[in-house]
């Protein structure tokens, strides 16, 4: 089961040839879902096994040890077949008993306060304007007042491009043992290190389209004892995201209910390419290519929307100083055989309507090469040189 040999199935040669026939795809370059390579979509292609025999709970015995390793933690890392928003779901329900905080700095750690809303959670936020940092101090000031159940961050801000500092959050966290730690790290795992035990971390989330090169449709999240503890004493936890019954399964190599077994076949061949690749040179290879992507934007006479100090490693907002078009750069981009993303639309129709020039982004993330990231940023250049 791990060494992933060499193997055809029934139906894949047909597959492979449809694809080689169908000219009209374009290579994925929006901040998820990401191109995923032909190897990952082999082995997800694996022929099919019941959910409850051993064959599966060896699959997932395979997967355990990898993501905690990737996660640098002794918690429980679970696989749920949902998108990241369901365990932030699982989160709110589970977690929290009356009172959350929520930290928005863009719309994605929107999202936070409004599953808390909807799970009749009494929420509360700590809001900075789109592009910055959600700073340990403002946080602190927050806590300092008592009264709350959990802090929610979201450690990637995809549609600004920010990555919130967890080292520097972590510190004021854990000034407060009684509050749990919830943490989306949907557009940043296995991309950036995440030390989960380090920081203190009670809930960490990631899904498998964005940094992981898998298919969207399976979602992890590390959960802490102590977090576990204190669901058994929450009610109304729900049923398909329980997180109790999530850890019973987990202890017996199993989910509670049908999980999405051809892309935990992916799952388990990705981690084992991120261990063969060693986790530092992957760290680095993320820091490397946005680097690289941020050298280009300099020379462009672009600029990035994030503070200063605060860019992410996994993908780059940047704002359109000359004001092109850019629905147009991205139907040129298309032509040239990218599909590439024009801007987080809801952000830039508020930068817009304040007299601001709008946004695009490049992702640099998964199983991405340099090379890869050239191609990309020459067509990027050669498309703006003519609009």
């Amino acid at each position: 089961m791990s060494e992933y040999p060499a193997w055809r199935v029934s139906g894949l040669t047909a597959i492979s040839e449809g694809e080689s026939v169908k000219s009209d795809h374009k290579l994925l370059y929006v901040p998820g879902p990401i191109e995923v390579n032909e190897d990952v979509r082999q082995v997800c292609a694996r022929p099919m096994i019941g959910h409850r025999t051993n064959d599966f709970r060896k699959l997932y015995a395979s997967i355990k040890p990898g993501l905690k390793k990737l996660l640098y933690t002794e918690n429980a890392v679970m696989v749920s077949t949902s998108s990241g928003s369901g365990l932030m779901e699982a989160a709110m329900r589970n977690l929290v008993r009356e009172r959350v905080l929520n930290c928005v700095n863009g719309a994605f750690s929107q999202k936070w306060y409004d599953i808390a809303i909807a799970c009749g959670k009494s929420a509360e936020k700590l809001e900075v304007e789109a592009g910055k940092a959600i700073k340990p101090d403002m946080l602190d000031a927050k806590l300092s007042g008592g009264g709350f159940d959990a802090v929610c961050v979201t450690h990637n801000e995809t549609s600004t491009g920010v990555m919130n500092d967890l080292l520097e959050l972590s510190g004021v966290m854990k000034k407060y043992p009684d509050v749990m730690f919830l943490v989306d790290s949907i557009s940043s795992m296995a991309g950036a290190k995440i030390e989960v035990d380090r920081f203190g971390i009670d809930m960490c989330i990631g899904s498998s389209q964005k940094a992981f090169g898998l298919p969207p449709g399976i979602s992890f999240a590390s959960v802490s004892e102590r977090a576990l503890k204190k669901a058994e004493g929450i009610k109304g936890r729900g049923s398909y995201f329980d997180l109790v019954d999530f850890k019973k399964s987990y202890d017996k190599d199993e989910t509670p209910s049908t999980p999405a077994v051809s892309f935990m076949y992916g799952l388990d061949y990705q981690l084992k390419k991120f261990l063969a690749e060693g986790l530092d040179a992957r760290w680095d290879r993320h820091k490397r290519l946005a680097r690289t992507t941020h050298a280009w934007v300099k020379k462009m006479g672009f600029q990035l929307f994030a503070e200063p100090g605060y860019e992410s490693v996994t993908v780059s907002c940047v704002v359109d100083a000359p004001g092109a078009d850019l629905k147009k750069m991205q139907e040129m981009m298309g032509e040239k055989g990218f599909a590439v993303d024009k801007g987080y639309t809801k952000l830039n129709e508020k930068l817009v309507a304040a007299g601001k020039k709008p946004t695009f982004r490049i992702p640099h993330m998964g199983d991405m090469t340099d090379e890869e990231l050239s191609e990309l940023l020459s067509a990027f250049e050669e498309v703006f040189g003519n609009l």
